[in-house]
């Protein structure tokens, strides 16, 4: 054994405990700055080589020369504990200065490094303890065997000091203690410490996530709802979330997923627990609103946990985002949508991450599966009711932008969707009746510009803009709403009643705008949108006029084209095919669908005190079109209609000889039978049609669907015999070569 130096021995007798005892109260101060800083930069492969150039800076300049016999001064601590004795717990000032240089330039750039550095903090909480106790380890070790006699002394005099990795980091080791307080116990750091010294010799990486290691989380998280626990699935959850990667895209992660059943459970787990153990942390209170709509959620913004927590729900949801981008299965992403909304709440207060949230969620609105879609609504529709003004309006306009860009093309299989999202978003509008004002106001006013557009430059590209599917969708998506907001029977406010009036005046001008029998079809899907409307909200429309007009086109008036085309779906079709047009399949098809939407219409002002007189101009026009008419389907519907208007107006007229008021008294009159519970004529009529039409929209759904499959298989076989002849080719022209 090398003999000791005598300045060696003088610093032991006088100096030692008190420099120790000074040193292990710094050190302990300066343990969690220290340890986050040593974590990252062991992440980033630079602390190894930071170390030992550190090491060699410090022996240069501190340690002196033992062969220089005039240097006699007193050995400091600083100088006797060089060397690497606490490496990673002495960093200079200006060290410190640079590494928070670093992080605020990382807090600058793009949101994914923002991101990464979130993440690196937790893993800072999870992972420096460990970092400590290790390096701690593997000094008092070297101490032992390079220095014997004070490795005794330090024994003897001061078992603390040897014990410091693991009593005195885990007493300075932040607000997890009161969450885990087994760490304390010397028996459990001892063997932390020879397994983590070995895996960190070894420099294995990330740790494989397996069940016993969820399950041990699991319990931290329910028995202590541990925050440290948390840190450590949020991780995992991060790994699974980014398995899709690229390895070489991949960001450094503490852990690792192998397995597709490990992914499953890591998701579902931290789906589960993350909103209870913020519950435990951070509880909220639900007050409800004023119309019953929802809730609002007050939080504890004054606690000192809440902010702790803002980076733990940042990352959650950052990895709920990328999940959402790259799942496939759709009962795995209503799973996520629906147990992450659960953790909303506390979402709200991050105005930023709350509007990425919601795109992502318009994106699942607009374009997953019918079950994904109400889940994305529900999460949509929370945010929204528990949100400010501010937050309420982004709400409102993303949705309808996204409900717009997703009805450029209608077909038999997307029908069921927009229809879908039209009622939702219905729901999501009558929230708050004044801010919905404000934004179908400015909307319709954009369909009313294009309109204008359309009439002044009479050019095809203006007809394009109006006499599409979206301009189509967004009259109906308009009339729904305020049809809802203004419905008589519900006895809701007016506020939106104003409404009414430019929405069918656009409605109008868009019916007159090309009057042609091929665009028949879309006149009927804007008269049922204006019908809605005078259902639901009692307001006159007369309506009579554009349907009337029909009849007089030359469809039923001439002779007919022979034809063996199939039915037309009028719920899909914006404009006949030009193969369609004088033919009797056509002409059928518009008598069937205007006599039902005429039939309609007069159920609706069955009850009113003044059908008789309002009928007689639609009956001497029904009845002049009957003497011309040469299609037998027309003629049928129209004597069925006259009828059923005969036996109405006589059952009105009973009714008016047992009133005892005049014209003039308009509140009786608008009360007039409000309270009859028997049917009128033509309201049975109405109601025996719609379930004979249901039965035949069903059938030619099935028909529809059916036929586009066997297209679907007639193309793969053609597709399979074209790659068969060009393999024969190709073989062909190898025999030749040959």
């Amino acid at each position: 054994m090398a003999k000791q130096a005598k300045r060696t021995k003088k610093f032991i007798k006088n100096n030692l405990t008190d420099t120790i005892k000074s040193r292990r109260d710094r050190s302990k101060k300066k343990a969690v700055i220290e340890r986050s800083k040593q974590a990252k930069a062991i992440r980033s492969g630079r602390a190894s080589s930071s170390s030992k150039r550190s090491d060699r800076a410090d022996q240069d300049e501190d340690v002196p020369r033992t062969n220089k016999k005039s240097d006699q001064r007193v050995m400091g601590v600083e100088e006797f504990l060089g060397g690497g004795f606490e490496q990673g717990l002495n960093a200079d000032e200006d060290e410190e200065a640079a590494g928070s240089m670093d992080s605020d330039e990382q807090g600058d750039d793009e949101d994914v490094e923002e991101e990464d550095d979130d993440l690196e903090d937790l893993e800072d909480g999870a992972e420096d303890e460990e970092l400590d106790e290790v390096a701690h380890a593997k000094q008092i070790q070297a101490l032992a065997k390079s220095d014997p006699t004070f490795y005794k002394y330090l024994q003897e005099n001061d078992q603390d000091l040897l014990e410091f990795g693991g009593a005195g980091m885990t007493g300075a080791g932040g607000e997890d203690d009161d969450d885990e307080g087994a760490d304390s116990d010397d028996e459990r750091v001892t063997a932390k410490f020879k397994g983590k010294s070995k895996a960190a010799s070894d420099d294995e990486g990330p740790v494989v996530v397996t069940p016993a290691l969820l399950r041990s989380w699991q319990e931290s998280m329910i028995q202590q709802h541990s925050l440290r626990a948390l840190r450590r699935l949020l991780l995992a959850f991060r790994a699974a979330a980014h398995m899709s990667e690229p390895e070489s895209e991949e960001q450094a992660s503490a852990y690792i997923v192998t397995s597709a059943k490990a992914f499953n459970k890591i998701i579902l787990t931290a789906l589960k627990y993350m909103p209870m153990v913020l519950a435990h942390h951070a509880p909220y209170k639900e007050v409800p609103l004023a119309n019953g709509a929802g809730h609002k959620y007050k939080l504890p913004t004054g606690n000192k946990k809440f902010s702790q927590l803002q980076k733990p729900i940042q990352s959650f949801f950052t990895n709920v985002h990328k999940l959402l981008k790259t799942l496939t299965d759709h009962d795995t992403l209503y799973a996520v949508v629906a147990d992450s909304s659960k953790a909303i709440p506390w979402l709200l207060s991050n105005p930023k991450a709350t509007r990425e949230h919601l795109k992502h969620l318009f994106d699942l609105w607009t374009s997953s599966a019918d079950r994904v879609r109400i889940a994305a609504f529900f999460s949509i529709r929370q945010i929204a009711a528990a949100s400010n003004d501010k937050m309420l309006d982004f709400c409102l306009r993303g949705t309808y932008q996204s409900f717009v860009r997703s009805t450029r093309n209608t077909t038999i299989h997307t029908l069921g969707a927009i229809n879908l999202m039209k009622n939702s978003a219905t729901e999501l509008f009558a929230l708050d009746q004044r801010a919905g004002y404000q934004h179908a106001f400015g909307f319709i006013r954009q369909l009313a510009i294009h309109l204008r557009g359309a009439l002044k430059t009479r050019t095809q590209e203006s007809y394009k803009a109006v006499l599409n599917w979206q301009y189509l969708h967004c009259l109906d998506f308009w009339s729904l709403i305020l049809a809802a907001a203004c419905d008589m029977q519900q006895g809701k406010g007016d506020e939106m009643q104003p409404l009414i009036y430019p929405l069918v005046q656009v409605t109008s001008g868009v019916l007159k705008l090309i009057p042609t029998s091929r665009y028949f079809p879309m006149r009927l899907h804007l008269v049922n949108s204006m019908l809605r409307l005078c259902r639901r909200t009692g307001v006159y429309i007369p309506l009579a006029p554009p349907l009337l007009e029909v009849f007089d086109a030359a469809e039923f008036h001439r002779k007919d084209k022979p034809s063996t085309l199939l039915p037309l779906n009028f719920e899909v079709t914006l404009r006949a095919p030009q193969g369609y047009v004088r033919t009797r399949v056509f002409a059928d098809a518009i008598a069937d669908e205007t006599c039902a939407v005429l039939l309609e219409y007069l159920a609706t002002q069955s009850r009113s005190i003044a059908f008789p007189e309002l009928v007689i101009p639609i009956r001497t026009q029904l009845r002049r079109t009957l003497k011309g008419c040469r299609s037998p389907k027309l003629s049928s519907n129209l004597k069925n209609i006259l009828h059923k208007m005969t036996l109405n107006s006589q059952w009105i007229e009973k009714k008016r000889r047992n009133i005892d008021f005049a014209p003039k008294d308009r509140r009786q009159v608008l009360s007039f039978l409000k309270n009859e519970t028997q049917e009128s004529p033509l309201e049975s009529a109405a109601r025996l049609q719609r379930k004979v039409r249901e039965q035949q929209k069903q059938l030619l759904q099935t028909s529809e669907m059916a036929q586009a499959d066997g297209d679907e298989d007639e193309d793969e076989e053609i597709e399979d015999e074209s790659e068969d002849e060009d393999e024969e080719e190709e073989e062909e022209e190898e025999m030749e070569v040959d």
